[in-house]
């Protein structure tokens, strides 16, 4: 069974920090980061994520479609994904109200490490990128867990 190497975690409770975040659509933005050191080309990086996200429902059709990368080494689009999951839902128009309705995006991830990093301390970037109809936020809370297994 392997032993747990190295650990790390980072937590953005809802309410707290930048928490709520507006997002613009199209622009992809860093939530939270992590560094691992894999000291193996055996090892196993691990990562979890639960992102807590809103919408403002208005009566119009709203249909958000968020994306959620591990990327490594910077947040740029220029810098590798490791991993990336979309969520979105669809709300029809004339609901007849307005309301902010919560959701919450998890995932979790396992890889080997690339070897050139072996021995190195490495960042992983949370990040997010919008697209859709609605007024879109990220309320929190915001985690970002790695291990490192061997």
């Amino acid at each position: 069974m392997p032993s747990i190497l190295q650990y790390a975690t980072q937590e953005v409770p809802a309410g707290t920090g930048s928490l709520p975040l507006s997002l613009t659509q199209g622009v992809e933005i860093n939530l939270t980061s992590i560094w691992l050191t894999a000291t193996s080309t055996t090892n196993q990086l691990t990562f979890w994520g639960n992102i807590g996200w809103s919408i403002q429902l208005l009566n119009q059709a709203v249909t958000p479609q968020l994306t959620f990368r591990i990327r490594q080494n910077g947040f740029s689009s220029s810098n590798p994904i490791l991993f990336q999951i979309t969520d979105s839902e669809l709300f029809p128009g004339n609901m007849g109200f307005i309301t902010q309705t919560t959701f919450n995006t998890s995932f979790i991830h396992t890889q080997i490490p690339d070897p050139t990093t072996i021995g190195v301390a490495v960042p992983y970037y949370l990040t997010v990128s919008y697209f859709g109809l609605g007024n879109v936020a990220i309320s929190g809370p915001v985690n970002l867990t790695g291990q490192v297994l061997g």
